[in-house]
């Protein structure tokens, strides 16, 4: 079921003795069914309450809850906001209270704008991928293989591709992707595998705090990087990627970032699927919008190809003569 907010500071009040909440304010979450207030308490503390309102959303944050605290003992700590209490709720399930995260929640353009944030964001995707064996296996997430991954990626446009929705160029792209056997060798490590503006907070032009690890597991680390791709621009990209592998304490796949455009890509396939399998037309037109934005791309990239290679041939000319 779901609650207002004064239903969230009572429980918040329930979960953390002494605290008296004064003030409530909504805070977006990308987990469905899953109401989340910050309570400020009459002495000025400032903490953040989340309760499921469903059986599914109940899973989603005891996972989150669970690898949470099994990262307290990496270098992740100082961006994991701590649980305050629990408290159980009459319908089942726990309500969990933790410290407010520090600063607000991040918009992309944030990004865009800081070189300073942008190389913190960068130091943090690292400290995520470099995640100790014995965290993730205290954590509880599952383990996936590329064989396991790709042949997810490879089903997925399959039955997109029989569906009628992919224009040839982007049928022949993706296909020859998913046959490129050296891309997808790589060491699978433990990754966030949702992170948005909404799971992460910044203050200072620095990453401040992580939340909602429900969705984490050990995987293609490319599945942190992909969003950003694509959001950022090049430069800007260039200066978080640089951080990145700086703060690694290993080199990275050397067709990491190739691997990292892939998936932005195939997000959009996996978005079709989805709208496929729940029947819902309005996410099949969204993701048929965005693979004809694709296919689109790809147009350009061969023309401008096709000039440059006719601008060489032209150059050449002069000289065989």
């Amino acid at each position: 079921m779901h609650r207002n907010s004064y239903s969230l500071a009572a429980l918040a009040a329930a979960a953390v003795p002494g605290l008296v909440p004064a003030q409530t304010t909504p805070i977006a979450t990308p987990v469905e069914d899953l109401d989340v207030a910050g309570v400020v308490g009459e002495d000025g503390r400032r903490v953040m309450i989340l309760s499921p309102a469903s059986v599914a959303a109940g899973v989603h944050l005891e996972r989150d809850l669970r690898v949470a605290d099994a990262l307290t003992g990496t270098p992740l700590r100082g961006v994991i906001p701590p649980v305050l209490g629990v408290v159980k709720l009459a319908e089942g399930g726990r309500a969990a209270v933790t410290e407010a995260p520090v600063g607000r929640p991040l918009m992309l353009q944030d990004l865009q704008d800081s070189p300073a944030l942008a190389r913190s964001l960068g130091q943090v995707l690292a400290r995520i991928h470099t995640v100790p064996r014995y965290a993730a296996e205290a954590a509880g997430v599952e383990t996936f293989t590329p064989a396991a991954l790709l042949a997810e990626h490879r089903d997925r446009v399959t039955r997109a591709q029989e569906g009628g929705h992919l224009p040839a160029a982007v049928a022949q792209r993706w296909e020859s992707l998913l046959a490129d056997e050296e891309l997808w060798d790589f060491t699978p490590q433990f990754v966030h595998a949702d992170l948005s503006e909404e799971s992460l907070f910044v203050a200072a032009d620095q990453i401040s705090a992580i939340r909602d690890w429900s969705s984490s597991k050990v995987a293609d680390p490319a599945a942190d990087l992909a969003w950003l791709v694509s959001a950022l621009d090049a430069e800007r990209f260039d200066e978080l990627y640089t951080s990145y592998r700086e703060e690694l304490p290993t080199s990275t796949h050397p067709r990491l970032m190739e691997r990292a455009q892939a998936l932005g890509e195939f997000a959009v396939v996996a978005w079709l699927i989805h709208g496929q399998d729940a029947g819902d037309a309005e996410i099949i037109a969204d993701a048929r919008a965005m693979i004809a934005d694709l296919d689109a791309d790809l147009a350009q990239l061969a023309r401008e190809e096709a000039e440059r290679a006719y601008e060489a041939m032209s150059a050449q000319r002069p000289a065989e003569a």
